[in-house]
């Protein structure tokens, strides 16, 4: 009589949050011990952007550590996803989308002589900051996924707090670079403006629309 009606444990764990959360963390840990270069990179872009902007050739990342450090941003925004919208998969069309858009302005924009070393510069510390961001956020999903309660009060908050955190230190980051490469404030904040605050924009209502 009782057998198709779902039971609901509030102290049950959020079995796939708990799992995306595990998988990026053992990504970290595979930046950090298989690719030092880019987990070097990731260092400074949190601590000291200056040694971005000096870095020699032979300081460039390998090609695996930076598919990685994409890789976690996807699983982060899907983090999120399954948290705010109980869908993984949208987190992860939107991580792609978000990927793919910064991949093509850095080929768009990198054929103006002005922006080239900036545009890369800007992605670069785009993704190492992005790799710090999915670390914050995996840590608060295994939380949440392990006190369901906590998780269905503030669980889509704290995951969207800890987003907007990092991509406000992003916007700080870029804006040092592009005083330092523009060399004028007011050529920074319309760079900042235009291909950094408003495409952002554009994602955060996407993301208002759809938990509306």
């Amino acid at each position: 009589m009782f057998e198709d009606i779902k039971i609901t444990h509030l102290d049950s764990p959020a079995g796939a949050m708990f799992a995306l959360a595990v998988v990026n963390l053992a990504l970290m840990v595979w930046l950090k011990h298989g690719f030092p270069r880019e987990w070097r990179l990731a260092g400074w872009a949190l601590l000291d952007v200056r040694r971005i902007w000096q870095r020699s050739a032979d300081e460039a990342p390998r090609t695996g550590g930076v598919i990685i450090a994409h890789i976690q941003g996807v699983i982060a925004l899907a983090t999120i996803s399954f948290a705010c919208l109980d869908n993984a998969i949208q987190g992860f069309a939107l991580g792609a989308m978000i990927v793919l858009v910064r991949l093509i302005a850095v080929q768009v924009f990198g054929r103006f002589t002005l922006l080239a070393l900036l545009v890369k510069e800007s992605a670069d510390i785009d993704r190492h900051l992005r790799t710090w961001m999915a670390g914050s956020v995996s840590v608060i999903a295994i939380v949440l996924s392990l006190r369901s309660q906590l998780n269905e009060d503030v669980g889509c908050n704290l995951l969207l707090s800890a987003w907007m955190v990092w991509s406000l230190f992003r916007f700080w980051r870029v804006f040092q670079t592009s005083i330092n490469r523009l060399s004028r404030y007011s050529f920074a904040i319309v760079y900042l403006c235009s291909l950094e605050i408003l495409p952002t924009a554009f994602i955060i209502r996407l993301v208002i629309n759809s938990l509306s």
